[in-house]
């Protein structure tokens, strides 16, 4: 007679492993799909999230954004500016040049003395390919030693975790983030990176260097839908002073996202969907606040340029996908079977009051690529 030899279990290797034990039963453990997803064990899944804030949330149907309004989606693909309303907010690079050297965690510039004139300092922050296009991803990095004269170190790491760095031939900017250069103290924004899409819905990047009181160009000029407007480099108040907003350039100046003064990132909930992704959407948060001390309620709703039943993109039209009433509080709303999204909707959030106030709204799901 034969017994069973402990109980086992066989992975995709075919290798045979083990339970562990509680008190005599098996322990097992199953994460949820949306954790293994967060931890980034699966593969071609990612976390997303959206936020949006208005202080206007109307008796008029309005959308989810920090501009207050209905959100602009660009008609086509044209040149952006950046501008702050605030001369606080502005950086001033006190070296640049391109890298002779360097590591994930390092540049060298044999051509330089980092420790004279304005010498850098721990805390600037280095900025790479700024407007790098054809597969050079812009990336920063926040100084952490000065070496020696030719090279500055970032033990956290740049951005994108050095991809792409090599040894040499990266367009560098440090920008000076304490020294009252010019007899003024950095306090505000000095610079911001901008998602994009492009007219194809390709993705692309930008990092921004502020001009105070005056606009700064994008250098990429194939920019189509926005989807992430955020500070990266402060001086010392660690975020903006002004208003800043990402514009069209030229002509009337469509306010495209839009960051609140005293933040750092804008809280616009629009999103466009890039290509070769899908979007998912999970959960959703709303809120709606009134001062006076009574009922008052918003209506919310999810919506895309999708037609729920044929999946036909609809340019300007948009359907709600979700829908529901908040009463001045907030509300989690769970979605059991996600909202599926393909590449190229554009997805924003609308909501209506009884009584103008302030409303929030927050989104989560994963993009896949099929």
């Amino acid at each position: 007679m034969s017994y069973l030899h402990g109980i086992k279990w066989i992975d995709d290797s075919n290798v045979a492993n083990g339970f562990l034990r509680a008190d005599g039963k098996p322990r097992v453990s199953s994460m949820p799909y949306l954790h293994d997803i967060a931890e980034g064990n699966i593969t071609g899944h990612q976390a997303w999230a959206k936020y949006g804030y208005t202080p206007t949330m109307n008796t008029v149907e309005s959308d989810i954004w920090s501009g207050a309004g209905a959100i602009n989606f660009p008609v086509a693909a044209d040149g952006w500016d950046v501008l702050s309303a605030n001369a606080a907010d502005g950086g001033v690079s006190i070296f640049d040049g391109t890298s002779s050297g360097g590591t994930a965690t390092s540049l060298i510039d044999g051509t330089k003395n980092f420790n004279g004139g304005t010498a850098v300092e721990v805390g600037d922050c280095i900025i790479l390919d700024k407007a790098a296009d054809g597969g050079r991803t812009p990336e920063w990095g926040y100084v952490t030693a000065v070496t020696n004269n030719t090279t500055l170190e970032v033990l956290g790491g740049f951005s994108s975790s050095g991809t792409g760095f090599g040894t040499a031939g990266r367009a560098y900017y440090v920008l000076d983030r304490n020294d009252a250069t010019g007899g003024t103290t950095k306090t505000g924004a000095q610079a911001v990176k901008v998602e994009f899409l492009k007219a194809d819905y390709s993705t692309g990047s930008e990092i921004v260097i502020l001009l105070a009181s005056s606009a700064r160009n994008l250098v990429q000029t194939d920019t189509f839908r926005v989807n992430s407007f955020r500070i990266i480099a402060t001086g010392t108040a660690n975020k903006s002073v002004g208003a800043l907003s990402l514009r069209l350039e030229g002509g009337a100046r469509t306010v495209y996202s839009y960051i609140t003064a005293a933040y750092t990132r804008a809280r616009n909930i629009a999103y466009t969907v890039p290509l070769g992704k899908v979007l998912y959407i999970a959960a959703a948060n709303f809120a709606y606040a009134f001062s006076e001390n009574k009922v008052n309620w918003m209506r919310c709703s999810i919506k895309a340029n999708r037609d729920p039943s044929t999946g036909m993109l609809t340019g300007s039209i948009f359907y709600p996908y979700s829908e529901t009433i908040v009463a001045n509080g907030a509300l989690q709303q769970n979605l059991d079977l996600p909202v599926r999204l393909p590449a190229k909707t554009d997805l924003k959030v609308s909501g209506i009051a009884s009584v103008a106030g302030i409303a929030t709204c927050a989104l989560r799901g994963w993009l896949e690529t099929p």
